[in-house]
């Protein structure tokens, strides 16, 4: 016969279990309860994602807003920004897809509301909030030393970096007699004159300067003078025209265009239909690529792609001399659109958008004035992508010529949806607009001045020349509010 023992717990685990179930009980109320709350509540956002470079350097950056359900499509009325800015919105799965059209403003705090948002599974309604501050990129400009009667006694030339919003100045680059710079990336691209600059034969030099001011030499295509000093962002690519010195040995170029592979530091032509090096007037690579519009002696204007002609890298073997894309005869190549794709010209009477992508030619009409002519050669596109306004807006310098009074009145024009309003002129009579960018966001206008035509002085550079008081003015576009101003010229946001 046999007897079971039953086991009988130590009082010391009784409580000790009873706790365990109250604990286990107690989180399972609490998972019940948000459940309960997550059932009964409208979707949440989990993670909010902004480039705020981007956002203000380049048009149809994004914010995304994501949430923790699967959303049903918000509509643009539930959306607001506040300063207010131009928006698409798109919704996929469980986040919400503002895209900006235009560049938004520097250093400004957004603030971004999506209301009435639901899940496609529950019903509930929420609303999504979020903020973001802009920042502000930096900007280079030239300030050249005084001019001296005794060469060796002239001082350095400097590049210098600053912002809009700041006073504050840093000393990127100095060296005796700079001629040009461009930006590519954090390093700069400086053309300085190794001569004296009045010299009857002056010569350049070309260097690569990192962050910390130290200057690598680039390899030119001999002893000669660069012209029209052009990067390719992103492409590792520089380009510029070169006319070679009188006496200079080898190969003698006249205006040659020529492209520098910064990853081997070697120059080579761009080659005609004919595969002879190509001279042009003017040039300019297209934004966001390495293709090239050029103009010819003739007048014809060219589409080239240099990495074509080498079968993927100019800097490699011969070129196939692959032919060139003709784009038409004008008197003037005027300016490059942040798209990539459009460029403006003139001939003698009009001036025209070319449209690269679809082949189309549009009329540029400008604004009458009765009893002037006016100039309106030179513009500048603005910033905006293919749903935005701004595509078809732009700033041109204009120049009104009054035949009574034998007086010519300069002022910078933003046309925007076949209207036009006046964003600067000269403060004075004798002030003379030289030249105008705009920054990448659209914001403000850099405006280089001649401060007195009747003072003006030269200072004797073989190319690139400048008055010895240019200056360059930071202009709000919305306001007309010069921001601030600087000695200098050749002013290029970073």
């Amino acid at each position: 016969m046999s007897t079971e023992r039953v086991a009988e717990d130590p009082a010391g685990l009784r409580p000790f279990r009873r706790s365990l179930w109250v604990l286990i009980g107690a989180l399972v109320a609490a998972c019940l309860a948000l459940v309960a709350v997550n059932l009964g509540s409208g979707p949440r956002l989990t993670a909010v994602d902004v480039d705020t470079t981007a956002v203000v350097s380049s048009a149809n950056a994004r914010l995304v807003l994501a949430t923790n359900r699967q959303l049903v499509d918000v509509t643009p009325e539930q959306v607001s920004i506040e300063p207010a800015a131009s928006f698409h919105v798109t919704t996929s799965a469980n986040s919400v897809v503002i895209v900006f059209p235009q560049p938004l403003a520097y250093n400004t705090d957004y603030s971004v509301s999506v209301r009435g948002i639901t899940g496609s599974a529950i019903d509930r309604e929420s609303t999504l909030s979020a903020k973001f501050s802009t920042s502000e990129p930096s900007l280079y400009y030239v300030s050249r030393a005084a001019p001296s009667t005794d060469a060796g006694a002239r001082a350095a030339d400097r590049i210098l970096r600053t912002t809009t919003g700041s006073t504050e100045t840093d000393v990127v680059f100095t060296t005796p007699n700079i001629q040009d710079f461009v930006p590519i990336g954090s390093e700069l691209a400086v053309v300085t004159v190794t001569s004296d600059p009045g010299s009857s034969d002056p010569t350049n030099g070309l260097y690569r300067v990192d962050s910390d001011g130290s200057a690598e030499a680039l390899n030119l295509p001999g002893v000669g003078l660069v012209h029209d000093l052009q990067a390719a962002p992103g492409q590792s690519l520089l380009g510029f025209r070169f006319d070679s010195a009188a006496d200079a040995a080898g190969p003698h170029y006249d205006n040659v265009l020529f492209v520098l592979d910064l990853r081997t530091n070697v120059s080579t032509a761009v080659r005609s239909r004919e595969g002879d090096p190509l001279s042009v007037t003017t040039w300019g690579f297209l934004a966001g690529g390495a293709d090239i519009v050029a103009q010819q002696y003739d007048s014809t204007l060219v589409l080239i792609n240099p990495l074509d002609q080498s079968g993927g890298n100019p800097l490699e073997n011969e070129p196939q001399f692959d032919p060139l894309v003709p784009l038409g005869q004008f008197a003037n190549l005027t300016a490059f659109a942040p798209d990539g794709v459009r460029v403006a010209v003139s001939d003698r009477d009009r001036q025209y958008v070319l449209d690269l992508s679809q082949g189309a030619e549009s009329i540029i009409v400008p604004q009458s004035v009765p009893g002037t002519t006016r100039y309106t050669a030179e513009l500048r596109f603005l910033a905006g992508g293919a749903d935005s306004t701004d595509t078809d807006s732009y700033v041109q310098r204009v120049a009104e010529f009054d035949a009574a009074t034998g007086t010519v009145r300069q002022y910078l024009s933003l046309v925007q949806g076949g209207a036009a309003r006046t964003v600067y002129a000269p403060a004075s009579a004798v002030e003379t607009i030289v030249g105008f960018e705009l920054s990448p966001n659209n914001q403000f206008l850099a405006v280089q001045i001649v401060p007195n035509r009747e003072t003006e002085r030269s200072d004797g550079y073989p190319v690139n020349t400048q008055s010895t008081d240019a200056t360059t003015l930071f202009v709000n576009m919305a306001t007309g509010e010069v921001r601030r101003s600087v000695v200098g010229f050749n002013a290029t946001w970073q």
